[in-house]
């Protein structure tokens, strides 16, 4: 197999994915991709055609949800503990500066546009070497996460080992000092194994290859996972915003006819029967016309606003597809107010899609953290848990009242009613327990509590 060859389910997917990518990133996007969302009409000439696609607007109803779903899953920021020993690599998960929240919102916003990604635990090549720990952290040697993007992901394969289904092959696509490379992870002969290759008069050749170890063995697995909306098991799955982003470019299309159809329209043409070739007119109030033929006609070209019905209701329909796809934002204000709990059964499909790939996403980066962990050595837990809270529910003043009651009467200690506060968004989720009680011993005493001492 030629290291560039492509799995036969990227090659069927790669344009749906520029489709969405372009959809979410906007109008410039659209617009610069020209035919492939925007065809000639027939008999347009160039110049038509580009006067044609600068009166479309793209309305970015993908992009809008995509941001407003990755602001719901980071509503709240995400649950992490690490080891002290690790503790400051939160701050640079990537070793480039990308902070482990930062690389999580790049994974779910990556999710969620194309429904695929991928995250590799690498170490820096010289850290093979046998040295202590201390001086690894001196020279700046430890494992990092990188971040690989569905359309670099260009082959895999998966094969059953010892009654296990593991993945035993991934090639992908990098960028070195502006050329292109190849770096293939492979289970070889059952132990991993990293191979770079690079391009030499138009043929793909290896450039170098090695076996990295932990603690002195060699690894049996590739320390490589897949995201996915779903369950991520290494097969292409359908991006959770691809019907969005077919309507929204339908939607594109119908806002480049009205708009050309409108220019033309609005645009008064004369016309004149009975008149021979040769006779001279001109338009403007200070002109005057000498028709020779009493049957002369004069009038202007025009098109009622008929003509447009049909692409408005279209465009219409289309806005009201795109708000039950996702786009919440896009529907129109409701004239009466909707109940908070219809409101949150309604949005419960979505809620539970929207948690179920957050769940995926962040089981996949757990795993990866685990044994970045593992590989430096460190064998304390890591904890990572994104936020699935996504309807901003704050307690009524009846539940502060019974949460009220129930730590008076002491059925409840003062850390739960705090929590419990906490959960109703009373309290701000940064604050801890400890610093609510220094607070409120910072506190000047209530009012009716002074004495004359």
């Amino acid at each position: 197999m030629q290291p560039d060859e492509q799995h036969k389910d990227y090659v069927a997917m790669f344009d749906t994915w520029s489709m969405c990518r372009d959809a979410a990133i906007g109008q410039r996007a659209v617009h610069d991709a020209g035919e492939v969302y925007l065809p000639k009409l027939s008999g347009q000439s160039d110049d038509d055609y580009k006067s044609y696609k600068m009166r479309a607007v793209y309305f970015n109803a993908t992009g809008r949800t995509v941001a407003g779903m990755g602001g719901l899953v980071f509503r709240k920021q995400p649950d992490i503990e690490f080891p002290v020993s690790i503790e400051d690599w939160k701050d640079d998960i990537s070793s480039t500066g990308k902070s482990l929240e930062g690389f999580a919102a790049e994974c779910i916003k990556e999710v969620l546009i194309v429904g695929r990604g991928g995250i590799l635990v690498d170490y820096p090549s010289n850290a093979d070497e046998d040295i202590t720990k201390a001086k690894a952290k001196e020279s700046g040697l430890r494992p990092y996460l990188g971040y690989y993007r569905a359309e670099n992901i260009f082959n895999w394969r998966y094969e059953r080992v010892n009654n296990s289904y593991r993945l035993i092959d991934v090639y992908l696509m990098e960028n070195n000092n502006g050329e292109a490379q190849i770096r293939r992870l492979t289970l070889e002969n059952g132990f991993y194994e990293q191979v770079i290759y690079i391009q030499e008069h138009k043929k793909w050749v290896e450039l170098s290859r090695a076996a990295p170890e932990m603690s002195g063995a060699a690894l049996k697995d590739i320390p490589f996972w897949f995201l996915a909306p779903n369950e991520p098991d290494g097969e292409i799955q359908n991006a959770p915003i691809e019907d969005l982003a077919y309507i929204n470019m339908g939607h594109y299309r119908n806002s480049a006819d009205i708009e050309n159809g409108a220019h033309v329209a609005g645009l008064p043409t004369p016309y004149i029967t009975g008149v021979s070739d040769d006779a001279q007119v001109h338009l403007g109030s200070n002109a005057v016309w000498l028709l020779p033929d009493a049957d002369c006609k004069v009038g202007f070209l025009q098109c009622g606003d008929e003509g447009f019905a049909t692409l408005e209701k279209l465009m219409d329909r289309k806005e009201a597809q795109m708000s039950a796809l996702g786009a919440r934002m896009l529907a129109p204000e409701k004239k009466a107010a909707e109940a908070a709990e219809t409101a949150g059964i309604k949005r419960g499909g979505e809620n539970s899609v929207l948690a179920s790939m957050a769940g995926a996403v962040e089981k996949q980066i757990g795993k990866a953290l685990a044994f970045m962990a593992l590989w430096a050595g460190v064998t304390e837990e890591i904890k990572f848990e994104l936020n699935k809270d996504y309807l901003p529910t704050p307690m009524s003043a009846q539940d502060i009242t019974a949460w009220v009651g129930a730590w008076q009467s002491g059925a409840i200690s003062e850390e739960t009613f705090f929590e419990g506060l906490q959960a109703g968004e009373v309290i701000s989720e940064s604050l801890t327990f400890d610093d609510e009680r220094e607070r409120k011993e910072n506190t000047e005493p209530k009012l009716g509590t002074l004495n004359d001492n």
